[in-house]
């Protein structure tokens, strides 16, 4: 089976994320708005791997 690089950065940095969601969740004095800047460069980072495949399969 055949996981393109795209799933799998998503798959890395959606860990990653669920890890440090946890961490800042357990800080009362932390920022809300942190996973969500995380969760937006998983997206962004995504978005690139994506536009750079070529549509040659």
């Amino acid at each position: 089976m055949y996981i393109t690089r795209t799933t799998l950065l998503l798959l890395l940095f959606s860990y990653l994320l669920f890890l440090l969601s946890v961490d800042w969740m357990s800080q009362p004095d932390g920022a809300w708005y942190r996973p969500f800047i995380v969760g937006l460069l998983v997206i962004g980072v995504a978005a690139f791997c994506h536009r750079e495949q070529s549509d040659d399969l």
